[in-house]
């Protein structure tokens, strides 16, 4: 594939890339994530998630291999010491080194394409720059850049700049865990294997027989689904932070779910917020603070969280 030509760069400070360096780094990694990294070879990134034994959720990343022995990680900035500080307590005698890539994180809009597959794909344009196909609409294709060196093309940096680019990703139906959100979710809550994130045959990784029971045993019982809600005067935005509750219309007001991520665009916040499906296919209606607060609106994702996959488990 050519090079896309960039219309406008957005700076994204709450992501840093972390590389893990050594003959041993994929095997490591492999080792320690959900994704089977064995299946990407150079031209291709996809997410991950990191569990506690428990099944919850300790961090997500988009992993990629950046050369033959170092592969990198796309996270939260909130995350980055933590994931350093505990993958290096299981490196043992593993030839791998783990640190924090010094560059800088971009969101890049690309001009409009023909046609779009969200492939993740890897281009390297030079031994500085990495390009990675972000989830986009047909209208808007975008790419996240990782880059040691100065830019060519208009960069803005404003919050505006860079909640538009979170709100886009949230309404493909990609969530990511952050600081405040950390094991509080196991991973097909977020959908995390409705975006290739987890792959059941690769073997183990921690928290991996949870992970594996809950998608073998029985239906899923709770995804992430996306809202919105129009910013008006007495809208409290701290209602909309991640790992606050949302409320039904329960006279017992309690809560129902709970923000993951949430960002603001064009005037409204769009949220993914984990639900229960029994509900989500009723009339059930959501709320912020508690069950007579701001309503929330349903919008639709890229993906149908209420089809239950094949669960059976393989034959060996």
């Amino acid at each position: 594939m050519s090079l896309p030509t960039f219309t406008s760069l957005v700076t994204l400070p709450h992501y840093v890339v972390l590389d893990a360096t050594g003959p041993d780094a994929l095997s490591f990694l492999q080792g320690q994530f959900s994704n089977d990294l064995q299946t990407l070879g150079n031209t291709q990134a996809s997410f991950g998630v990191y569990c506690a034994a428990n099944g919850r959720m300790l961090a997500s990343a988009l992993l990629w291999q950046n050369d033959a022995q170092t592969i990198s990680l796309l996270v939260h900035q909130s995350l980055a010491e933590f994931l350093l500080k505990r993958l290096r307590m299981f490196v043992l005698r593993a030839k791998v080194t783990l640190s924090q890539r010094d560059a800088t994180v971009y969101g890049a809009y690309a001009e409009t394409a023909t046609s779009l597959e969200n492939t993740f794909e890897v281009l390297h344009p030079d031994d500085r720059t990495v390009l990675v196909q972000a989830p986009s609409s047909h209208e808007t294709p975008r790419w996240w850049m990782i880059t040691s060196t100065t830019t060519a093309e208009p960069v803005d940096d404003s919050t505006e700049a860079q909640q538009r680019w979170e709100a886009q990703t949230l309404q493909q139906g990609v969530a990511h865990i952050e600081q405040a959100t950390q094991d509080l979710f196991i991973p097909q809550t977020l959908n995390m294997e409705l975006i290739n994130a987890i792959s059941f045959s690769k073997g183990c990784f921690p928290g991996q027989e949870v992970v594996a029971r809950s998608h073998y045993r029985g239906t899923i019982r709770r995804r992430s689904a996306l809202f919105s809600i129009a910013v008006t005067s007495e809208l409290d935005t701290n209602a909309l932070t991640p790992a606050q509750d949302i409320f039904g219309t329960d006279a017992d007001n309690q809560p129902i779910g709970r923000i993951v991520n949430s960002a603001l665009m064009n005037g409204r916040y769009y949220l993914l917020a984990e639900v229960l499906l029994d509900e989500w296919s009723s009339e059930q209606s959501y709320h912020l603070q508690h069950s007579n607060g701001p309503q929330l609106q349903r919008e639709p994702l890229p993906y149908d969280i209420t089809q239950q996959r094949d669960n059976k488990r393989p034959k060996l």
